[in-house]
């Protein structure tokens, strides 16, 4: 008996998945159960986080700024509008920092549905240069708001708000992003790592992480998945600071 591992390294994060197939959320042709409307949906929920955790935790860091951009009342845009605002903004700030000779590493997501229009962006600083003041200076429709990443390196509560604030809108057709979140294309598109743990019948319900890093106790899951009926595990290990 034997399983496989999983590892994806994000960061300071090492995502961990083990399983007795390699296909974990994908449909398996043959199997007769089928996964429920809601099972399918969790899943793609799952998975949209997950890869939008990767994206965060493998480019943005300590004191990266995330910024709420509001629109004044009287000037709330068109969603098609709000996306030509936010493009501007970010061809702006990317001649900037190409200026002072750095690259614009960027995630954004628009938000409307049943609120007033906004936009979430999170960028990355550049040391010595106040990119607050360049993001005030640029943003002609209202006042930002700022706030930055701790140093944990572990970012998966951001990643889960922006997938569930965008979950009602990105598949609307008028005119704003088709898609959950934007993104520039320099960003680091982490890798995972199979290998096959041999003569090993089971894994531990609850991990053991290895020497440097802790275990993000809230991570771990045991399931099983709906289109393979076989069990899994997901976890992630944190290396200390």
């Amino acid at each position: 008996m034997s399983y496989f591992i999983t590892t994806t390294v994000a960061g300071a994060t090492k995502e961990i998945l083990k399983s007795y197939t390699k296909r974990i959320g994908v449909k398996v042709r043959g199997r007769k159960e089928k996964p429920t409307l809601e099972e399918i949906e969790k899943i793609n929920q799952m998975n949209a986080e997950r890869t939008l955790r990767l994206k965060i935790n493998a480019n943005f860091g300590k004191d990266d700024p995330f910024i709420a951009l509001t629109y004044r009342k009287e000037e709330r845009p068109t969603p098609g509008q709000a996306k030509k605002n936010i493009e501007r903004l970010l061809r702006k700030l990317r001649r900037e920092y190409k200026k002072i000779g750095a690259d614009l590493k960027y995630i954004n997501v628009t938000e409307y549905k049943n609120k007033a229009i906004h936009h979430h962006l999170l960028i990355n600083h550049i040391a010595g240069h106040d990119v607050a003041k360049l993001v005030r200076e640029l943003w002609e429709f209202g006042r930002p708001h700022f706030t930055y990443l701790d140093g944990t390196g572990q970012y998966k509560d951001l990643a889960a708000y922006l997938i569930k604030e965008t979950s009602k809108t990105y598949k609307e057709n008028d005119g704003g992003h088709k898609q959950r979140y934007s993104c520039s294309r320099n960003l680091i598109l982490p890798v995972p790592k199979t290998e096959i743990i041999q003569k090993a019948k089971k894994w531990l319900e609850i991990p053991k992480p290895i020497k440097g890093y802790y275990i993000d106790k809230d991570t771990v899951y045991n399931g099983i998945d709906p289109f393979t009926g076989k069990k899994y595990q997901r976890y992630t290990m944190v290396r200390l600071s």
